[in-house]
């Protein structure tokens, strides 16, 4: 046996369902090998032929008969696997329920998806959802970050005493490195672009107005400057449609709130016991 046809034995079983396939594997239909009895279907083979086209393209008869030949292969040593108690080893029993689950939670969320596509209407609707709980205003923003509060304080009284300009402070006490090394600028901002705390503090500012108070959030304490505002530029359902990746990536969050919404449904309708060490 030379080292490819080796390692196209190793194949993951997974790669079936992540690979698209369509072709319904099954035991019925028209037979092409029996291995110790064991047979070979042709749908099974179109199946593994589509998981082996990932690697290589399998162009002419000569190579399919390769690829059928991969297929004995694997089943002759599973078959002494088996034969040899391996699928009874509690590692290996235990990966085997690990690879069943994959397949069947993979076969389950490509059937609920294919029953309940996602609409255009739906992507609309969602955009309209979206789009009105949207900030309509972009800001202008400058920001000094430091580790404590008081750190922060101090540089508010330098600021309102004028004792120094805010890109200079950046500069020399920001923790935001990258920011600080361009006086504090973080360009223009809208809603989800910075984490939700330190946009409630944008927000609570007029145009050239700094934070009286220092701003927490999740990387320190930050004094905040509004420099400009401006209208935000939200694209028509039209635009967003005629963006290919932008619609892709909209049309997987929406498939993956679905399946999240399935998890929910059914994890809240399983018994579930948790069992203390």
């Amino acid at each position: 046996m030379n080292p490819y046809r080796l390692s196209a034995l190793v194949l993951l079983v997974a790669g079936v369902l992540l690979s698209g396939c369509q072709q319904k594997t099954q035991s019925e239909g028209k037979v092409l090998a029996l291995v110790n009895s064991q047979p070979i279907t042709d749908a099974e083979f179109q199946q593994y032929l589509q998981l082996r086209q990932q690697r290589e393209p399998v162009t002419d008869k000569a190579q399919e008969k390769k690829v059928l030949d991969e297929m004995i292969d694997r089943v002759v040593l599973a078959q002494r696997a088996e034969a040899t108690g391996m699928d009874k080893d509690p590692e290996v029993s235990s990966l085997l329920k690990r690879v069943r689950e994959n397949i069947l939670v993979q076969s389950l969320i490509r059937k609920q998806l294919g029953d309940s596509p996602i609409t255009d209407e739906e992507l609309k609707q969602r955009f309209e959802k979206e789009v009105a709980a949207t900030h309509k205003t972009e800001y202008l923003v400058r920001h000094i970050l430091t580790k404590n509060e008081d750190e922060a304080k101090e540089i508010i009284a330098q600021l309102k005493n004028k004792k120094t300009n805010f890109a200079t402070l950046a500069k020399q006490k920001s923790i935001d490195v990258q920011s600080g090394n361009n006086g504090g600028s973080l360009g223009w901002i809208n809603q989800g672009m910075v984490v939700p705390e330190f946009f409630a503090g944008v927000t609570g500012l007029e145009k050239g107005a700094i934070s009286s108070t220092p701003v927490k959030s999740d990387f320190g304490w930050h004094v905040i400057k509004v420099e400009d505002t401006r209208p935000a530029k939200i694209p028509t359902f039209e635009e967003f449609m005629a963006d290919r990746q932008t619609k892709a990536n909209f049309y997987r969050k929406l498939q993956d709130e679905k399946v999240e919404n399935l998890v929910k449904e059914l994890r809240a309708n399983a018994k579930v016991e948790m069992k203390n060490e």
